[in-house]
């Protein structure tokens, strides 16, 4: 069985309805999603975690913090303080702490396993945040469960959507004027000790640097997107893959594939954040052994560029390189996606050294996500027709490594 985009297209329309965490409608769509899987053969398990928002609170703090020394600094310069330049430079520390503090608050937002010691930080992460609970969906085909020595993928996406009032383009926007702004501000007042005449500047991109941050303090979640681009073409394409290969006469044997689907991806990446938690040592053991790769698909469902995304790898990955080939091969343009302030499922796993990436797809309908716009009419074949068959040929070709015994790496 070949893919076919236009069956990953309606499995996508199927699922496109507003589905947040803990709206009731999100577990009716685990539930469609499990019976699929289990009709195509898998073996179907969930994975229910506990979780609280305190990524978007320590984010929240981090910009409010960076806010004050903005204002800190323009008082005193306006009071005619020469000091003026040390809270402009204390700027810098929560754009250059942002990562750590993130990637701790991530871990931190994750409540405990039964039995497993609660640290402070933990406590203090989930008590600053809003508190929810959620399931992720894992699927395997029993074939191959006691093979692992043979490299392993495991194919991603997301099945819980939002809204916010803020569309996606001016957020990402916003971020990125703030946390630029803020750094140029911190440079401009070192510059204007022996260049005094920059002052008007400085006062004009500090009140911008302030306009462009507070709406990032107030940012809203609700329930009124169907998620049909993000991430219901995802989650199609997913459901697909897994169905092609289930009915594979050869079911591609060289391969072991794992069919994972989060939920909270919304919510700041908890979803794969909890399995990276839970399965650690597990994954760990695998990348090891026969080999670990992680594609996660994210709102691919639009006839717009194709992008991958490797950030936060802590070390040089092969599937990068692997999927850039396939695309090559297959003369579908490929971009590298670099734009900061944007987070994707393969990040928990990337952040703790395996080897993953999103592929990612921008057009015009990009423009609705996380609006009640983006609904199943705005889905187009061709996303799913340059994903599915980009993906595909990665699978070929990490199968085909193994089969040629050259070891889960390309030679």
């Amino acid at each position: 069985m070949e893919f076919n985009p236009n069956t990953a297209l309606d499995y996508a329309r199927a699922l496109s309805r507003p589905r947040l965490v803990g709206s009731g409608e999100d577990e009716v769509v685990a539930r469609e999603i499990e019976a699929k899987l289990r009709d195509f053969g898998y073996r179907v398990e969930r994975q229910p975690f506990r979780f609280s928002t305190g990524v978007n609170t320590f984010i929240r703090i981090m910009v409010f913090s960076s806010m004050l020394l903005v204002v800190a600094a323009l008082w005193l310069r306006w009071m005619g303080v020469g000091a003026a330049v040390i809270p402009a430079l204390a700027v810098l520390l929560p754009a250059l702490l942002f990562e750590r503090v993130l990637r701790a608050a991530e871990s931190g937002s994750i409540a405990p396993e039964p039995g497993e010691p609660v640290s402070r930080w933990t406590a203090l992460c989930l008590r600053l945040g809003s508190r929810y609970s959620a399931s992720n969906i894992i699927a395997t085909l029993d074939s191959l469960a006691d093979r692992p020595d043979l490299p392993q993928l495991v194919l991603v996406a997301h099945y819980d959507s939002k809204s916010q009032r803020i569309p996606l383009v001016v957020r990402i926007a916003l971020f990125v004027m703030a946390i630029g702004g803020g750094i140029f501000f911190a440079a401009l007042n070192v510059l204007a000790l022996p260049f005094p005449e920059l002052g008007p500047a400085i006062s004009a991109l500090g009140i911008g640097v302030l306009l462009a941050a507070t709406p990032l303090i107030f940012l809203d979640v609700g329930n009124d997107s169907p998620g049909a681009i993000d991430d219901a073409s995802g989650v199609g394409t997913v459901l697909h893959l897994a169905e092609c290969l289930a009915r594979r006469s050869d079911r591609l044997d060289q391969l072991r594939v794992t069919i994972l689907i989060t939920s909270a991806e919304e919510l700041a990446v908890m979803g794969a954040a909890a399995y990276v938690h839970r399965y650690e040592p597990v994954l760990r053991q695998q990348a090891d052994a026969g080999g670990l790769y992680i594609l996660n698909f994210d709102g691919v469902g639009v006839a717009g560029d194709l992008y991958v995304d490797s950030r936060d790898q802590t070390r040089p990955g092969r599937l990068a390189e692997i999927v850039q080939r396939a695309s090559a091969e297959l003369g579908i343009p490929l971009r590298r996606f670099s734009l900061v302030g944007m987070l994707f499922d393969h990040m928990p796993f990337a952040r703790h050294g395996f080897d993953a990436v999103t592929l990612i797809a921008i057009g015009r309908a990009t423009l609705s996500i996380h609006t009640a716009a983006d609904s199943a009419d705005r889905l187009q074949v061709r996303g799913f027709e340059r994903a599915g068959r980009v993906a595909w040929r990665v699978i070929e070709t990490l199968a085909r490594t193994r089969a040629s015994a050259t070891g889960p790496h390309l030679a």
